[in-house]
């Protein structure tokens, strides 16, 4: 019993930092719109080489061959979207600079 009283009366300090570093919002637009580009690329590409395997694997399976077409076409637009995205980030920033 006396330990729990003990918790109960400690102190813990934390402190939340913001990975954000920007202070304007050139910064923060430019920061998230790299950061979707970090994430989004590489986790493209392993889409694309499994969707490769799946290809692969089909052996000439009309159904699976459809299957694995339609993944490639949506990672394909899900690429553009990022890289897009991206695009569009950069252009709303140099726009707002212009300003």
């Amino acid at each position: 019993m006396g330990f729990l009283v003990n918790i109960a009366k400690a102190q813990i300090r934390f402190q939340i930092l913001n990975p954000i570093t920007a202070t304007d919002f050139k910064g923060v637009v430019l920061t998230i719109a790299r950061l979707l580009m970090t994430i989004g690329i590489p986790l493209a590409a392993i889409f694309i080489i499994f969707t490769g395997f799946k290809f692969v694997a089909a052996r000439g399976d009309p159904k699976q061959l459809q299957e694995a077409k339609s993944m490639l076409l949506w990672t394909l637009i899900g690429t553009a979207v990022i890289v897009g995205a991206y695009a569009i980030a950069t252009a709303v920033v140099n726009f707002a600079n212009n300003l």
